[in-house]
């Protein structure tokens, strides 16, 4: 059962929110060096796009590099190579670049979740977890990262523990326990976008406060 990662066309959104990085110094580069440097925020990610949807990995993976070479200081270049590590199957490496994503932009919702699958993928649920509560504290109504915490609660835990869990919840707060219940099980059972998306608002709305208790009550064991 995949958990789906994010496309690099969200990276397109993140542009909208400030003016484009400006071109670097280029003093003491060659002229390719220089070339590479001088690109502006924008020419590196719509090429990182048209390289993800092509599915070309491995050029992606150059390209990631490359930017980082041009601006080690943008966040998105490690972004881009830990999409593309991670599709290469080469786990490790990508949790390392979304790890230094996110010391780098510690609010970046995406690369947490990015870092989630990464490490659910090389077989370490607990960690992913973390990384997608860690997403969705930063962004209450990022969907797919509730989805994915869901998931992987519910594949990791197995129905029984999912159960104990929720008669946990249960005592606490009924209303939580059934949201939680349409996340982790109805939803990974149906795919049902609806259920997932009722769900998620109510999950959205509650206070700071009341998701800490919530994940107090459901990750104590986790």
């Amino acid at each position: 059962m995949l958990i789906r990662l994010p496309s690099l066309v969200l990276l397109s959104c993140l542009l909208m929110n400030g003016p484009v990085a400006a071109a670097a110094q280029t003093f003491g580069l060659d002229g390719n060096q220089a070339a590479e440097t001088a690109r502006s925020q924008a020419e590196w990610v719509q090429q990182a796009q048209v390289l993800e949807r092509s599915r070309d990995w491995a050029a992606l993976l150059d390209w990631g590099q490359a930017w980082a070479q041009a601006d080690a200081g943008d966040p998105l270049a490690w972004f881009v190579q830990g999409r593309a590590l991670n599709q290469l199957g080469r786990f490790p490496e990508a949790i390392a670049a979304y790890r230094q994503n996110v010391r780098m932009a510690p609010d970046d919702a995406l690369a947490r979740n990015n870092l989630g699958n990464a490490y659910r993928d090389s077989g370490r649920p607990r960690e992913a977890m973390q990384a997608y509560r860690a997403a969705v504290e930063i962004d209450p109504g990022y969907v797919q990262a509730w989805h994915n915490l869901g998931l992987t609660f519910y594949l990791t835990k197995g129905q029984a523990g999912v159960v104990q869990a929720l008669q946990k919840l249960q005592a606490a707060d009924p209303a939580l326990a059934d949201v939680w219940r349409k996340l982790a099980i109805d939803y990974s059972i149906t795919r049902d976008q609806r259920v997932a998306r009722d769900a998620v608002r109510v999950l959205r709305g509650l206070s700071a406060a009341e998701r800490a208790r919530m994940f107090g009550i459901l990750f104590a064991e986790s």
